[in-house]
């Protein structure tokens, strides 16, 4: 006799344990595929290391420099040793700033600020739990204060313990201080390649001509190491180049038939897998009487438009 599988009761009660069992495989898979899914970061990486300080020589006035040469070859570190900051940026809060840090062991966090007092202005210790400590930065009320009134300005705030310490520089905002970007050039985030960004200067552009220098980087973060500092000259290192800015660009990039080819750096590889993020930051100095020095985040380019960072999941 034959038997029909959707009518015999013990075929139907197997027929909806499998299903069962499907769905619920199904479910952990996009749960386990959600947990591995790198977090991009909440927020900007700051001021890139040793920023407004370490000037090259004022260049002599009405000096030519010649074409410098493009960034080198470069790869984003998968592994720092040292600690990281979560941000870039510390808002005051009544005397306190708390500093973010990603962090394998426990230490302590000393800041400074120039525009503030000489020497340090807060010392605390943080421990580390689950990759995360909070280091909190107790200003005197005098200090609270003079921050409260500059609205924002630099800091450097060496993080860690010991020889494992490392020295990084960040904003400290009395009050919401706004992201300043470039209005061109940026982070090519896979043009060259899925897991191959590249860098494009800015145009520099100014009026009068006048001699500039400038200084490239690559913010790049990962859950583990926090916002790190990748320059030309390795990790937390970055040449200055010296380019003669004009009201079309650098006069070192403009061909003969007066077009503009600025300065790229790369290739510049990523390790994928690592769930690693990037942004390009420049600093630069215009010399004249009044010598000016500014540093600016530029904006990332996805094969589908703009964006703050360049992914790498």
């Amino acid at each position: 006799m034959h038997i029909r599988s959707d009518s015999h009761p013990r075929l139907k009660r197997l027929r909806v344990l499998l299903v069962i069992s499907i769905g619920a495989l199904l479910g952990m898979s996009s749960i386990a595929q959600a947990a591995t899914t790198p977090t991009p970061p909440a927020s900007l990486p700051g001021p890139p290391p040793g920023a407004a300080t370490g000037f090259p020589t004022e260049p002599a006035s009405g000096s030519t420099p010649p074409a410098e040469p493009l960034g080198p070859a470069a790869t984003i570190p998968t592994h720092v040793p040292g600690p990281g900051l979560l941000s870039g940026t510390v808002r005051l809060s009544g005397r306190l700033l708390t500093l973010g840090i990603a962090c394998r062991t426990g230490g302590s966090a000393s800041l400074s600020a120039a525009a503030i007092a000489n020497g340090v202005i807060a010392r605390a210790n943080y421990t580390c739990r689950q990759h995360r400590g909070y280091a909190p930065l107790k200003l005197s009320s005098g200090d609270a204060h003079r921050l409260t009134t500059l609205g924002s300005t630099l800091g450097q705030v060496r993080v860690g313990r010991g020889g494992g310490s490392e020295q990084f520089s960040l904003t400290l905002a009395g009050r919401k201080a706004n992201a300043s970007f470039w209005s061109d050039g940026g982070l090519e985030c896979s043009l060259l390649g899925p897991n191959e960004p590249y860098l494009v200067s800015p145009r520099f552009t100014v009026k009068a001509p006048l001699l500039i220098d400038v200084r490239p980087w690559i913010a790049f973060y990962t859950s583990a190491n926090g916002w790190q500092w990748l320059g030309t000259a390795g990790l937390n290192h970055s040449n200055w180049y010296e380019w003669t800015a004009t009201a079309n660009g650098p006069l070192q990039w403009l061909t003969p038939a007066g077009a503009s080819n600025p300065w790229t750096w790369a290739p510049i590889y990523v390790h994928g897998g690592r769930g690693t993020y990037a942004i390009g930051v420049f600093e630069a100095i215009y010399w004249s009487a009044h010598t000016r020095y500014v540093w600016q985040y530029a904006t990332s380019h996805t094969s589908t438009g703009l964006s703050t960072f360049c992914g790498y999941p």
